[in-house]
């Protein structure tokens, strides 16, 4: 039986609760606002759903326990400068039912800033970091495709590599591993690649997106591909937000994904200066899970 909870029921959550209620056979709808988890749950049953209304549940906390997935939508998909105040209240409300319901299933983060918040998450809620991954760069991964494509007048689907680093931040296009139909950028014919170019045209689809104060598109479409890769096992890999030994914390970097949450890192040859700022990310987001620490330490 197939059993997603969702905690944060504002429009990306609630979303993706009507998207998701017909493929699964269980649907937890957890918030820190009661009446709001159980006015979408009724909002749900009102619809007409394929799923029984006995199977949509309202803060039914306990039955964490038999969730394969769980994700977490709380706040906006994605402002410039969000108030993380609230996001780590509900983190720590909800950290002693998550305990207690022994959830064994994988996390799925969407809140933002990304990286950071899957990796204060992780912490207090004290679940293994292979569980606990976050959607993480898989959006500029797909804005970094888009461009390329367009500036070769190829399909995006033609176009592969990964994004790393920090979403909405310290991003780090890995040209190194940009291939199109499976040749490297160097070994195409015809004509130079601006790849300062595209990069910028990537960063305005972001910021398209960031300044309208939207991405409840792609939020639900990064988590639509993680939860099907944890549902089927699929080893899907993505560039998802992960602990890294490497970096001794959280950063965006390909890794398969199936039942289990984080499996196998993908580890290609970057150029230096492509290692040098993943570093330079790693630190930035350590920072940012400092500040929630010390957010944490100044809730009454």
């Amino acid at each position: 039986m197939r059993t997603l909870a969702i905690y944060g029921l504002g429009v990306v959550g609630a979303q993706l609760a009507l998207t998701l209620a017909n493929q699964v056979d269980e649907l937890l709808l957890l918030d820190p606002d009661e009446q709001r988890a159980v006015a979408v749950a009724n909002d749900l049953q009102s619809a007409g759903l394929a799923l029984p209304a006995k199977q949509i549940k309202a803060q039914a906390w306990a039955d964490l326990k038999r969730a394969q997935a769980f994700v977490v939508a709380l706040g906006p998909a994605e402002v410039v400068q969000p108030d993380l105040s609230a996001v780590v209240a509900a983190v720590q409300a909800a950290a002693p039912q998550v305990q207690a319901a022994d959830f064994t299933g994988v996390v799925v983060n969407l809140t933002q800033p990304n990286e950071a918040t899957t990796a204060w998450l992780q912490a207090t809620w004290q679940l293994p970091p292979q569980r606990v991954l976050g959607s993480g760069t898989i959006t500029d991964t797909h804005q970094l495709h888009q461009a390329v494509a367009t500036a070769l007048h190829v399909a995006p689907a033609s176009v592969t590599g990964y994004v790393y680093g920090q979403h909405a931040g310290q991003i780090v296009p890995a040209w190194s591993t940009v291939q199109v139909d499976g040749r490297p950028l160097s070994a195409l014919p015809g004509g130079h690649f601006d790849q300062q170019q595209v990069q910028t045209n990537a960063r305005l689809m972001a910021y398209y997106v960031t300044r309208g104060q939207a991405g409840q598109l792609a939020a639900q479409t990064a988590a639509g591909r993680l939860l099907g890769a944890i549902f089927q096992d699929q080893q899907l890999v993505v560039s998802a937000a992960v602990f890294h030994p490497q970096y001794g914390g959280y950063v965006s970097f390909p890794v398969r994904v199936g039942r289990q949450g984080v499996g196998t890192y993908l580890l290609l040859d970057l150029y230096p200066v492509e290692q040098a700022q993943v570093q330079v990310a790693a630190e930035a987001i350590a920072t940012q899970v400092a500040g929630l620490q010390q957010l944490s330490r100044e809730q009454p």
